[in-house]
Parts: structure tokens; C-alpha cells; sequence
């Protein structure tokens, strides 16, 4: 079903005209509110700042490229709103709030709401769920979709603590099914989760979405910032340098958020004395399933595009079915040109409205 019009006095009842009380956040070109509509059905309204253009194209990007996805891993976009200036995006409310707010330190008060720490099961299972809704946006709808901005911040969490992909303003659907990149002379992205090939060719890839995805995946395990990098060459301040750093020196898993606690996963610890050392079985099984999936998150941070896996194969290394990709134990260098398996000269760059092609410079959304 396609998202619903709405009039701009539904949604102004709806968050009591906007009220602060109702703020729920603040994203790059707007504000998001909860709301409660007239059949009490609780949802989120982003208000997109009325003076920038920026936040105008991400509206139209929103309605035209979200509106026609349905997929349990991707945040529901109910309607929407253009009515005296007002652009008005209507979504599905997610209780939980977005996964950044677990995974760093909050100093705020106001933060105390989501001060539980996700165990790994939580956490395994939102990695899934992202993964499952990249596949989707790549594999699974009839035009390919690229979101070029994931990120733990547009991850939402519903009562559950299932993940939700959201944020669909910098997305772009290529205009062939068998496309698999959008040029732009612009940059867009979040600093700290763009591939490196990003900041020389402007080009958003099904490689580039897989990057972001694997410094995602890095966080969400390791409880970090991805850093804040401004150039192809500078890693040693990310999480990507300092996680493959320890990979090199075959200690991986004290990259794990040391919040995790291994009873929070309601693990039957199984112990026996070997060699005067005592061997927790079910601790290790768990520390090999987490190693697994950082190193999994690693090769999708390759710094060449075509040594990242599909989201399919990751898919596949989540559900046990094969072994993670081979990950040298130093991080390779970046070179260029190393276009992507999917990238084919002399196709059509095209996308369905050309004229939409928001930036978002280097400082970040």
C-alpha cells in the first residue's frame, strides 16, 4: 500500500503542534516527533527545515524511494505531507529509539532511558537484521536501491530490539535491474563509514553500501565510534585500523565491547579441568561465533571494492552456512583503479530522477 497523504492539521494534532515535549530527535535536515494519530496510532513525523534544499530532495528521495519498499527489516514510511511550506514524512513509531544510543556512553540525563547494554544476542540479531534488509535493497525489490548512508544512528529498534533500516534521503535506485552504481559529483555519505574509492569517483556502489555495513558491524560488536576520516589514507584513528590492527596480532576478541557480559546471554557454562586450566566450553563456542563475525566485518571493509563479499554471502556466513571470507592480517593498501566486480565501463549512470542528487559534505550528516 502506498504512503498516505496526510493534512498538515492531522499531524499538527498529531504531535500537539510540535511540541518539544514530543521531540524525539534531530536528524540532518529536520526535526522527528512522535505523534499519536486519531485512531491512536503512535508514529514518528520528521519536519524537513523549510529553507533547505538539501532537506527538500531528501523529502522527494524519501516518498520516491521508500514508499515503494516493504520488507520487516526496513522502517515503514506511512505517508507524508506538503501543504504551506510544510514537508511533512510520516513513519512507523519504533519504540526503542536507534541503536546508537545503546552502544556508546550517554552522559545525559536525558540518555538514562537507554542505558541497558545489548547483549550479544541482541546485537548478533540486529547485525542479521540489517544484513537481511541491504540484501533486500540489493537482491530482493525490482529496482535496486542503494541507501549510501548506513550508519548506527539510522538504525531503529522496535520493542523487540529488532533492527530496522530507516533514513532513506541520500538513497538512489538505479534505473537498470542489472546496474549496480549511481555517479555523482557530489560526495554523500557519513564520514567514518564511507569506502575509501568513494572520496576519488563519486560513485555509490552495492560495494560502498557493503563497506558502511562492515564499520556497522564493527561498532555494534566493539561499542566504538567508527572515526571520523577525511581522506582514503588516514585509518589509524578508525575502528577499521585499531580492529584489524589486533586481527594481525591474533587478538581480535579484545575488540569485543567489554559491556558484553557472557551471563547476560543465559549461557549453561559448562566447565572441566584440563592441564591444571579451567576450560569454560560454551564461552569459547561464544567468543568463536563474535571473532567470526568481526572478521567477517573486516573483509567487508576491504579497501578494494571487489574483495568485498555480496550481502548475500554475509548473509550466508551469519546463518552458519559458510566460512567467513580469508582476511590477510594486515589491511591491505588501497589501490586504485580497482573497480568494483559489479561496476561495468560505458553503462548508463543514470538514475530514474537524475536531478536528485543531494551532498552532504565531509563534516558529516
Amino acid at each position: 500500500m502506498a504512503p498516505k497523504k496526510y493534512q498538515l492539521k492531522e499531524l499538527m494534532k498529531a504531535t500537539g503542534g510540535f511540541s518539544l515535549q514530543n521531540k524525539l530527535g534531530e536528524g540532518g535536515f529536520g526535526m522527528v516527533y512522535k505523534g499519536i494519530l486519531g485512531n491512536n496510532k503512535e508514529v514518528a513525523v520528521k519536519r524537513v527545515s523549510k529553507n533547505s534544499r538539501q532537506g527538500k530532495q531528501e523529502f522527494i528521495a524519501e516518498v520516491t524511494t521508500i514508499g515503494s519498499l516493504h520488507h520487516k527489516n526496513l522502517v515503514k514510511l506511512i505517508g507524508w505531507c506538503y501543504e504551506s511550506k510544510e514537508l511533512l514524512l510520516v513513519y512507523e513509531f519504533m519504540p526503542r529509539g536507534s541503536l546508537d544510543k545503546y552502544l556508546f556512553n550517554q552522559s545525559s540525563e536525558l540518555e538514562v532511558q537507554y542505558s541497558k547494554v545489548l547483549d550479544w544476542k541482541t546485537r548478533n540479531g540486529v547485525i542479521r537484521d540489517v544484513a537481511q534488509a541491504l540484501d533486500y535493497l540489493h537482491n530482493g525489490c525490482e529496482k535496486r536501491v542503494l541507501h549510501r548512508d548506513i550508519k548506527a544512528s539510522n538504525i531503529m529498534l522496535d520493542i523487540f530490539y529488532n533492527g530496522k533500516l530507516g533514513d532513506f534521503g541520500l538513497a538512489r535506485t538505479i534505473q537498470k535491474r542489472n546496474e549496480t552504481h549511481h555517479s555523482t559529483k557530489e560526495i554523500a555519505g557519513t564520514p567514518g563509514y564511507m569506502a575509501p574509492e568513494t572520496f576519488l569517483t563519486g560513485r555509490a556502489t552495492v560495494e560502498t553500501d557493503v563497506y558502511a555495513f562492515g564499520v556497522l558491524v564493527l561498532e555494534v560488536v566493539c561499542g566504538k565510534r567508527p572515526g571520523n576520516m577525511y581522506a582514503q589514507d588516514d585509518y589509524k584513528n578508525s575502528i577499521v585500523y585499531w580492529v584489524w590492527e589486533l586481527y594481525g596480532k591474533g587478538e581480535i576478541i579484545s575488540a569485543v565491547d567489554k559491556r558484553i557480559s557472557y551471563e547476560e546471554n543465559e549461557i549453561e557454562r559448562v566447565k572441566w579441568e584440563e592441564e591444571e586450566e579451567e576450560v569454560d566450553i560454551e564461552r569459547v563456542k561464544l567468543e568463536e561465533e563474535i571473532e567470526i563475525v568481526l572478521i567477517l566485518g573486516l573483509a567487508c571493509c576491504h579497501p578494494n571494492p571487489n574483495q568485498r563479499p555480496s550481502m548475500k554471502t554475509v548473509l550466508m556466513v551469519l546463518n552458519g552456512e559458510v566460512s567467513p571470507p580469508n582476511v590477510p592480517l594486515e589491511r591491505p593498501a588501497f589501490v586504485w583503479p580497482a573497480m568494483p566486480s559489479s561496476f561495468k565501463e560505458g553503462e548508463d549512470n543514470s538514475l530514474i530522477n537524475g536531478t536528485l542528487t543531494p551532498f552532504t559534505q565531509l563534516s558529516g550528516r
